[in-house]
């Protein structure tokens, strides 16, 4: 624990969401003794509520641990993105190097995948020999007139397959309901966020990441308690101490396990109050519109995810400055994970507009080994020293 989170608050909820693992396996486990199925996933693009309402559950597998890579760099190239080796070696592991995966991995019965970037794309390929894999098509120019129709399509067709995995009707009805629990938690979040404009603010960003990582891990019955309760703690905060530089991040996704570089922020003085990523905004930022047809609802809301695998993106950016605006942040920290191609090119346009906007930037290309924590703590430093 750093000593910047020695002096923050300890949350109760946070302390329950760590020792959570093994309750949910229990729960998972359960689960597949009575019959119901679990699907697992990478990706934000894969409608949680389809899944839901075909009685299914659902359980992320992407990896943000450095132990499996080895295991995936017996099959996938070195040089590709550390979250896809370490989800490829965390599925494969066969306990041979005597590496331990997370339970979860191998008690899915299905992987239910997404066509983003290339790396993920040939590692599906190679997922199939050891879980039965299905991917879903994404248009990658979402503004185009067809994409929203092709995308509409490609629900369908998963919509059929969740169906014929669990023997169950998804129909209307399901759909709406799993679409309002699911909007229930993106409105949660956005209130948990609500109290991170705050300044002081009442929370570390250490802390919203971890719910931010287990929300796609446990139930959306616990999800739920877990941020009703953390909300309510959060709001009889009342923070002390001098005004710290207030920091977004933005790019690459942070799995579970992946807390390098929020630590070194908040432990060298600053306070992270937004994250532009998947594990952050995109997760809820847009509800699906429960008024609507819910299939075309559920395309029209995920088709907008503004990932670096869409072309052009300018969504993004656009969202990056309202967030910087919003959060009243004095800097943003541009984190992507090496080898990620589309948020590195990304990186250029994001930091053009930030700089005209009068925001300064510190970009971080890393992975998941502790090899660079010295060196990025330096410039996180000098980052500090510059916006105090």
């Amino acid at each position: 624990m750093s000593v910047f989170e020695e002096k923050m608050h300890c949350f109760k909820t946070i302390e329950d969401i760590k020792s959570s693992y093994p309750r949910r396996i229990r729960q998972i486990a359960d689960e597949r003794r009575s019959g119901k199925k679990v699907v697992g996933t990478f990706c934000l693009f894969v409608p949680d509520e389809i899944i839901f309402a075909a009685g299914a559950d659902r359980v992320i597998l992407c990896g943000g641990k450095n132990d499996t890579i080895p295991i995936a760099e017996q099959y996938l190239p070195r040089n590709i993105c550390p979250l896809v080796k370490s989800s490829f070696g965390s599925i494969v592991n066969d306990g041979s190097l005597e590496i331990r995966s997370c339970s979860h991995f191998s008690m899915v019965d299905m992987v239910v995948a997404e066509n983003t970037c290339d790396s993920k794309k040939k590692m599906y390929e190679l997922l199939e020999e050891y879980v039965p894999t299905y991917v879903i098509d994404l248009p990658q120019r979402p503004d185009s007139p067809e994409a929203l129709q092709y995308f509409l399509q490609e629900l369908e067709k998963f919509k059929c397959v969740m169906e014929r995995l669990t023997g169950n009707k998804v129909t209307s009805e399901r759909l709406q309901q799993e679409i309002r629990s699911s909007n229930e938690i993106r409105r949660l979040f956005h209130k948990l966020y609500e109290l991170r404009k705050k300044d002081p603010v009442p929370i570390t960003g250490l802390d919203v990441l971890k719910i931010l990582q287990k929300q796609y891990f446990l139930s959306p019955h616990d999800v739920k308690e877990y941020l009703n309760t953390l909300i309510s703690e959060a709001e009889q905060i009342i923070p002390d101490g001098k005004h710290k530089p207030r920091i977004m991040i933005t790019g690459c996704p942070m799995s579970g396990g992946n807390t390098k570089v929020p630590d070194i922020i908040e432990s060298r003085g600053g306070i992270i109050v937004a994250e532009e990523s998947c594990t952050g905004t995109r997760s809820f930022l847009d509800l699906v519109d429960e008024d609507k047809d819910p299939m075309l609802a559920l395309a029209r809301r995920y088709i907008r995810i503004p990932c670096s695998c869409m072309s052009p993106n300018d969504r993004r950016t656009d969202i990056i400055l309202e967030l910087a605006n919003d959060f009243n942040v004095d800097g943003v920290v541009y984190y992507t994970l090496q080898f990620c191609h589309g948020y590195n090119i990304e990186k250029n346009k994001v930091q053009q507009a930030l700089k005209k906007a009068g925001i300064p930037m510190l970009f971080i290309e890393t992975d998941y080994s502790d090899s660079d924590i010295e060196q990025i703590g330096l410039r996180v430093d000098a980052f500090m020293e510059m916006l105090s």
